[in-house]
């Protein structure tokens, strides 16, 4: 069983309507929770989290309530598979230390991306050069702190926004927690490196 964590269903920030028709394609199981539900942080089924987009923008410098629902369930499921996507992606950025460039406008597409072939959990049978659907704001940035905790690149855009190679895609933790500012959910050819997430890393 996954759990979607997420504040937001609807919208085309979030893209939970395309993350749930992707698992029920492959009849994947899961549950969404838009609350801090004291049930559902004792069932023994759950076999990795996922935080999905959001209409939520993360400002690094100041409180926000809305993030207390991941910060619930990290806390609560502390060795469970992670996979954050945009927003998530975001927010484990700074949960592990990092920073966020921001920017004031969305960029959006479909983007070239690179992809490191030896992180072979994640990215297992994928071609190393893809195109991916990108849409957000603030792109996460791995700080020295981040980097010495264990955080590290494993995608990058070939050109960003400011024409620059970015990374793209993170692994927080070996083996067990990921971030992709990308949306392999969003199209049907992408979607083998989330299903990569419930085969290879909660199964692995």
């Amino acid at each position: 069983m996954l759990l979607i964590v997420t504040r937001n269903i609807t919208g085309y920030a979030s893209h939970v309507p395309m993350l749930c028709k992707s698992l029920n394609e492959r009849k994947i199981p899961y549950i969404i929770t838009k609350k801090c539900d004291p049930d559902i942080k004792k069932r023994k089924d759950i076999l990795g989290i996922i935080l999905p987009g959001s209409v939520y923008r993360i400002h690094s410098d100041e409180y926000q309530p809305e993030l207390d629902i991941e910060l619930y369930y990290l806390f609560h499921f502390p060795k469970t598979p992670i996979l954050g996507l945009c927003h998530g992606c975001q927010f484990l950025m700074l949960y592990y230390g990092g920073s966020l460039l921001q920017y004031k406008n969305y960029w959006s597409g479909s983007k070239d991306v690179e992809l490191d072939l030896s992180i072979d959990h994640i990215f297992h049978g994928e071609d190393k050069n893809q195109k991916l659907r990108v849409y957000f704001h603030d792109l996460p940035v791995v700080t020295p702190e981040a980097a010495s905790s264990g955080v590290r690149e494993i995608a990058w855009l070939t050109s960003f926004r400011d024409h620059r190679r970015r990374a793209c895609a993170f692994e927080f933790e070996k083996d067990r927690v990921y971030g992709f500012m990308f949306h392999p959910e969003a199209k049907k050819e992408t979607r083998t490196i989330l299903y990569n997430f419930y085969d290879k890393v909660c199964y692995g």
